[in-house]
């Protein structure tokens, strides 16, 4: 009992010692890659970024991406898409 108890005090905090901040990001699909199933969408700062799984994505789809900073809170550039979600279409 002492070992679970033990294991989930480390496990909680090694989350809560985690700094990772998630930012919700809106892009607009601008292409997609049929070989390499990739998925090319550009933000408003025209930033393009990419994510697999070209499914049922169409160009001028809306993307609302929760992105991972990286732990790098000064810049964009090496964020992490962790989830891409349909957000529409234009």
């Amino acid at each position: 009992m002492k070992r679970i108890i033990a294991l989930v005090l480390i496990l909680i905090s090694l989350v809560a010692s985690s700094s990772a901040e998630y930012y919700p990001r809106t892009a607009l699909v601008t292409s997609l890659d049929y070989t390499t199933d990739c998925v090319i969408a550009t933000d408003w700062a025209g930033i393009e970024w990419e994510f697999t799984g070209i499914e049922d994505w169409q160009i001028n789809d809306l993307v609302s991406m929760m992105m991972d900073d990286n732990n790098t809170p000064n810049t964009i550039y090496d964020d992490i898409i962790v989830k891409a979600l349909y957000g529409g279409f234009i």
